[in-house]
């Protein structure tokens, strides 16, 4: 269902791009027990903050319930993933990188579900398909489970692929920046991301007290944020493209909460619910995603242990896995 996984990709291009770009420290300021600055004025300089982390703890859980166009299957797809880990990247030529996922979805009576395990250094990605489980109609072949399942694999890092994300990393030192991820970093800290923003109350986020709020996504800046990040990745997004876009979020509606932490001055968690609206012709999905992103352990590095009994990738294993 191609509308179903457009959908999932703007869902997801919404929550990923309110992400990291920069290179500083977080600093410490003085912990007031209420907000003393007007509630836009907080949120967006907790955003600014978490721009400038380069190292950091993540916990992400997504739930997802979408119903198909009418008349086409699947007529409900419906999933469940969990992703935890961290990111290094303060020193760009030497990135670091966990990731431990955990995931299930269902599309009608056949679906899967599964858990995935990746680190990434400088030298090796290391990968390992720990569990895989399918449902109804998918059947995992026997001869895949046991040679390819609940074993870590890996593969050298490719010095073109180690350059190249050294030069799109958000993080780093900031006198090696260069001039796309200066620019990239003053995007994000001039875009305004939310309107309608509300202080709620003052809660605990990952042992850190923080300030609550209620906030809605200004869909003209996320669009013009979106526009201009991709001119700084080399990509010119088309007059067709943006128009894509446009229409997409136009059937979109995100609203949800957002903490900032008082010591550390930065976001540290954002919730929420992305609404599809059905359409009146009903061909496009419609139904709800939510979302709870927390990020812990600011600018505090993060540590890859490589497995000892990796294996090399065997390119006939690329070719195998159910993608």
């Amino acid at each position: 269902m191609r509308k179903v996984s457009k959908f999932l990709a703007v869902s997801g291009l919404v929550i990923v791009s309110l992400g990291m770009s920069g290179c500083q420290t977080v600093s410490a300021p003085v912990v007031p027990a209420v907000p003393e600055k007007a509630p836009e004025v907080v949120l967006q300089e907790g955003i600014n903050k978490l721009a400038s982390v380069t190292s950091y703890g993540y916990d992400v859980t997504l739930d997802g319930k979408l119903n198909g166009p009418e008349g086409q299957a699947p007529a409900v797809v419906s999933f469940n993933v969990g992703l935890k880990g961290g990111v290094d990247m303060k020193d760009s030529k030497d990135p670091r990188f966990n990731l431990d996922v955990k995931g299930t979805m269902d599309a009608d009576a056949d679906g899967g579900s599964g858990t995935f395990g990746l680190k990434l250094n400088k030298e090796s990605i290391f990968l390992n398909l720990m569990t895989l489980e399918g449902k109804g109609s998918v059947i995992i072949p026997d001869n895949l489970k046991s040679q390819y399942i609940g074993k870590w694999w890996s593969m050298p890092l490719p010095p073109a692929a180690l350059a190249e994300l050294a030069k799109a990393a958000p993080g780093g030192d900031a006198a090696t920046m260069t001039d796309a991820q200066k620019q990239m970093k003053a995007l994000v800290e001039s875009t305004k991301f939310f309107k309608t923003v509300a202080y709620v109350d003052s809660v605990k986020v990952a042992g850190e007290d923080s300030f609550h709020y209620t906030a809605v996504l200004d869909k003209d800046a996320f669009v013009a944020f979106v526009v201009k990040a991709s001119e700084l990745q080399g990509t010119v997004m088309s007059d067709a493209e943006q128009k894509d876009l446009k229409d997409s979020l136009a059937n979109i509606d995100l609203s949800g909460d957002m903490y900032v932490g008082k010591s550390s001055g930065a976001m540290n968690r954002m919730r929420g619910t992305l609404t599809f609206k059905p359409t009146a012709d009903k061909s496009s999905p419609s139904g709800t995603v939510t979302f709870d992103a927390t990020v812990s352990e600011l600018n505090k590095p993060v540590v890859v242990v490589a497995p000892q009994n990796a294996q090399a990738i065997p390119k006939e294993a690329l070719s195998a896995l159910p993608l």
